[in-house]
């Protein structure tokens, strides 16, 4: 019986790894090796080639919103089915396409039927059959997009070049029917309860009570998918990239394939981190690694050198790591499960939209600058972005179930504390700062009133307010003889006042001497 239901188990992660392998990696991250060929071929430029992989993004973010409510509509294997058909159909239509209008309408075809069997009823499906090793399952899943792509791109690259663009496209389509078929032959249930099965690790019934995410939580995440999304749009260019550093369209192809290699070890990697540092930390030492390669990757194109090329695409596999495993394991452990296909259906929209617009942006940017100097510099931008956010999680109390544990409980605290600290000094400068502008503006109020200057243009304004007329000739004799009648009465009471003073006879002057 044990058997059995690890089976059952086994076979849920199987389906959700043909899913994404299928959806992702060959629909999405193997369409660089086309953009050449299908620019040769159709006689267009590199940046209207690449736009085709716009298309198909821009529908698989449509489309994505309107998943979670066909899960509840319908069963997985119904949606599966009419994803598979129309996915196959859509890839067989652009074979037989003569211009590039048939192709983007084609590849808005492929978008929709991607996305009915893409990232988001592949994470619900997992999120909905375990409960203990969430994070490691989820991490394997979203491996198999990279070793798809790792393992068969060299194959429809290959294929291409020795029979043509058209027939690399027929050869996608067999692919995507390949990886399907045992997906569809099981029909694993979306939920395990319809199947009379638990989710894994599952002890007591689960719980009814949501866990309400903050606000600026889900903003956050919603920079980060923004953000990490214009960082996977670079290695569908590698093609192009490595003739502009002096290497042939093979040495791209090859580090594409390097970079999948990394975005598969990375994954992997980062799945395990998880479980043991939480996923906001393995995000941030993810971001990192990325910051390094593109560092890496702009000084090789300043230098114009394609040594070490290699190595530092495998490093930037962790981009995509960053962008796709990141999101699922931060909503899926702080949203319940029962809205959790809602909030990833919206992330993994700005995430895939983003990335769509960044595509062919980056090839018409190349077309102008004949360059990848410009984008490269952006990207270094947007990885700083993505650090202050997850710096901004770890120092935030309300994060502390997605960053702390036992293991990095110590860290969080510390790097918290010297937030505070921070917050603190920053408050207390502000009020500082508040404080000796108020008292200069008391002192310049005073020393105003004080002023020479001041005081002048009081004694002016007074003068002003009461003038002093000019007398004519007449009021000058008047006035003058005024002043002559004055003074002759002053004289004449100051001789009066003499001989009224008695005069002192010698006697008493000598008594008064003695």
């Amino acid at each position: 019986m044990e058997k059995q239901e690890k089976l059952q188990y086994f076979k849920v992660i199987l389906t959700a790894c043909f899913m994404v392998a299928a959806s992702t990696g060959l629909c999405f991250y193997s369409s660089g090796v086309f953009y050449q060929p299908l620019a040769n071929g159709l006689n267009i430029s590199l940046g209207q080639a690449s736009s085709s992989t716009t298309f198909v993004l821009v529908f698989m973010a449509l489309t994505a919103l309107c998943v979670p409510y066909l899960l509840r509509a319908v069963k997985l294997e119904t949606l599966l089915l009419i994803g598979t058909t129309i996915s196959c159909a859509a890839v067989l239509f652009i074979s037989f396409s003569f211009n590039r209008y048939f192709v983007y309408a084609f590849c808005c075809l492929l978008g929709v039927g991607a996305s009915l069997i893409g990232l988001v009823p592949a994470t619900t499906l997992i999120n909905n059959w375990f409960d203990q090793k969430k994070n490691w399952t989820t991490s394997i899943v979203l491996a198999a997009s990279a070793l798809s792509t790792a393992l068969f791109s060299p194959l429809m690259a290959f294929s291409v070049e020795m029979l043509g663009w058209r027939m690399g496209f027929v050869i996608q389509a067999v692919l995507i029917l390949v990886f399907m078929a045992p997906a569809l032959y099981w029909r694993v249930p979306l939920h395990p309860a319809t199947a009379g099965k638990v989710a894994y690790g599952q002890e007591e019934a689960p719980s009814n009570n949501k866990r309400k995410a903050p606000r600026e939580l889900l903003i956050s995440f919603a920079l980060i998918a923004v953000f990490s999304a214009f960082l996977v749009a670079l290695p569908m260019h590698y093609s192009s990239l490595a003739p502009s550093i002096g290497k042939s369209a093979l040495v791209g192809a090859t580090a594409l394939s390097w970079c999948m290699i990394g975005n598969l070890v990375f994954k992997l990697t980062a799945g395990w981190l998880a479980d043991r540092i939480k996923p906001v930390l393995a995000s941030g030492l993810l971001n990192i690694v990325a910051l390094i390669a593109t560092i890496g990757i702009t000084i090789l194109i300043l230098m114009h050198i394609g040594n070490g090329l290699y190595p530092l695409c495998f490093l930037f596999g962790s981009a995509f790591a960053l962008n796709e495993l990141s999101l699922p394991l931060i909503v899926s452990n702080r949203v319940d499960k029962r809205y959790y296909s809602t909030v990833y259906a919206i992330l993994n929209f700005l995430s895939t939209l983003t990335t769509a617009l960044m595509i062919s942006l980056v090839g018409f940017m190349y077309d102008k600058l004949t360059s990848y100097l410009w984008v490269y510099i952006i990207a270094i931008l947007m990885e700083v972005c993505i650090a202050g956010l997850i710096y901004y999680l770890i120092s935030n109390e309300k994060m502390d179930d997605l960053v702390t544990n036992d293991f990095t409980r110590s860290f969080i605290e510390r790097v918290r504390d010297e937030s505070k600290k921070r917050q603190m000094m920053k408050v207390e400068k502000e009020r500082q700062k508040a404080f000796e502008q108020k008292a200069q503006e008391t002192d310049s109020s005073q020393t105003d009133d004080d002023h020479p200057s001041a005081v002048f243009n009081k004694q002016m304004a007074l003068f002003e307010e009461a003038p002093h007329e000019v007398p004519s000739n007449d009021e000058r004799d008047t006035l003058t003889e005024d002043n002559l009648d004055v003074q002759e009465t002053n004289v004449d009471e100051s001789i009066n006042q003499k001989e009224e003073t008695p005069v002192e006879s010698e006697e008493e002057q000598d008594d008064s001497t003695k």
